[in-house]
């Protein structure tokens, strides 16, 4: 039986139907992973393209950084595209809005990750305290400062991905640290389940590309390309969550 509830707000009744929500779920999953494929040829062909010349940048140490601040723009995008839930991939098409928002994008991602970096160099202090001769309280400073670590690595990441959503969707800096902005987001339930889902599609990814990237050259240009398919996905998941 379909347990339904209506509220009464000024736009007038609205019906949900939990059960048709919790259907919905997996849907968004489904969705998630058939993105990519709904791209047209040609930006599947400069996706792809992209992936491959950015290893292949990374293994010469030659420019790298534009070509990671445009797929960085690209994925902002997808975010974007995402929250205002258009179905297919956006094209790459205006590469200095894309080379913006990838710009604004990976300064975000290194603000968030200034205060996660200090503690992690506290807790690498604690530990090589802790390489002196043992001690109660060397261990409990080693403990500590783990635990601390975790979870503001969890904290940081879980805010990261709505501080990027919130700037690719205003193309302001100011709206990664917007609290009212960021409060309704991070507080939304379909939010929680969509990063969680995001960060579940990343580590298995990055298990199995790793895995087939160690088979050799072939391998390595799956992997990039693979790796851009997950990047999409986990894109998509979390622009649909910022909805």
């Amino acid at each position: 039986m379909t347990v339904t509830r209506t509220f009464l707000h000024p736009g007038g009744p609205e019906t949900t139907s939990y059960l048709s929500a919790h259907r919905s779920r997996p849907d968004v999953i489904r969705d998630a992973l058939a993105y990519p494929l709904r791209a047209d040829e040609r930006t599947l062909v400069t996706g792809a393209s992209l992936a491959i010349a950015l290893g292949l940048a990374l293994r010469l140490g030659v420019l790298a950084l534009p070509i990671a601040v445009v797929l960085a723009g690209y994925a902002a995008a997808v975010i974007r595209t995402s929250a205002d839930d258009e179905r297919a991939p956006p094209r790459f098409e205006e590469i200095r809005r894309l080379a913006s928002d990838g710009l604004r994008a990976l300064a975000v991602a290194i603000g968030y990750l200034v205060v996660p970096v200090v503690v992690l160099a506290g807790s690498l202090g604690g530990t090589l305290a802790a390489a002196r001769p043992e001690s109660f309280a060397t261990t409990v400073v080693v403990s500590a400062a783990g635990t601390v670590l975790l979870f503001v690595s969890l904290a940081f990441a879980y805010l990261l991905p709505a501080a990027i959503a919130g700037v690719a969707s205003t193309g302001r800096l100011g709206a990664a640290l917007a609290r009212s902005r960021l409060r309704s987001t991070i507080t939304d339930g379909r939010y929680f389940l969509a990063w969680a889902a995001a960060l579940l599609v990343a580590s298995v990814a990055g298990a199995l590309l790793g895995a087939v990237a160690s088979l050799g050259r072939p391998g390595e240009v799956v992997a990039l390309v693979g790796g851009l398919y997950a990047a999409l996905v986990v894109a998509r998941l979390l622009g649909r969550g910022v909805q």
